[in-house]
């Protein structure tokens, strides 16, 4: 009896354990991007002219929601196992819904979903481009969302420290979160949140993964003297205030 519940707990621990890593930016991203669905034109380093593009749009635009969710999904509920030999593309297709269709809040199964031939999600991602791309979801339901109607709502300061202090707690615990940023017309889109460096009297600076941008560090600052986010200047954004929002913590949000 006593050695049946010593190797229960030994085989908990052990699961939890191997659950528990920190987030390698490089290994745990996409290698291809999310494309946008206007155009977008600096005219100035403070003006960028957003207009809809002429001609054709991409093909895999508007993905921003699918590809945070599921950054979150693999790191959470993937078991990448490039020991195994590789298996065929109708395969790897049942694997990548199988773990797209696990709620990002959950605690997930009991065993993670194995990836077989690939060493992590920029590998897999760089070798399974196109069923990665046609089978992570659709991108209108995403936008539907019941929580995205957040955004006609005025955040207030108070929201946002409560936010930053939150985003804090959850990467202290080791758990990365998905965030949706808005200033509505400018910028609506999604991020991950993987990491913060403490700033001065109160600052914080978090790295985020930003699916437009693969591969390129952006930063989140939350700057505790008037308690708001500050996102990077970007190609497709002039920086500057934000509002941030928490992002698949629930069915609703």
């Amino acid at each position: 009896m006593y050695r049946a519940f010593l190797l229960a707990f030994v085989v908990a621990v052990l699961s939890t354990t191997a659950r528990s890593r920190n987030f390698d930016f490089h290994a745990d991203t996409f290698a291809f991007a999310n494309q946008t669905y206007f155009d977008y034109k600096q005219l100035s380093e403070t003006q960028i002219q957003i207009s809809r593009r002429h001609g054709h749009v991409p093909d895999f635009s508007r993905h921003c929601f699918q590809m945070c969710r599921s950054v979150l999904q693999f790191f959470k509920f993937a078991d990448f196992r490039p020991d195994l030999p590789k298996v065929s593309e109708p395969e790897y297709q049942e694997v990548v819904r199988k773990i797209s269709r696990i709620p990002a809040w959950s605690s997930g199964p009991k065993d993670n979903i194995v990836v077989p031939g690939y060493r992590d999600l920029h590998d897999f991602s760089l070798g399974e481009t196109m069923v990665l791309q046609r089978n992570l979801g659709l991108w209108w339901p995403a936008y539907w969302r019941l929580g995205n109607w957040r955004i006609v709502d005025p955040e207030p300061r108070c929201g946002q420290e409560r936010m930053a202090k939150w985003l804090r707690n959850e990467l202290d615990h080791g758990r990365i979160r998905d965030v949706y940023i808005t200033r509505l017309k400018p910028i609506n889109h999604c991020l991950v949140v993987y990491r913060y460096t403490p700033g001065q009297n109160g600052d914080l600076i978090f790295d985020v993964y930003d699916v437009n941008q693969p591969g390129k560090i952006v930063h989140l600052t939350y700057r505790a003297s008037d308690r708001s986010f500050y996102f990077d200047k970007t190609w497709y954004y002039r920086g500057g205030l934000v509002s941030v929002m928490s992002l698949y913590v629930s069915p609703l949000f």
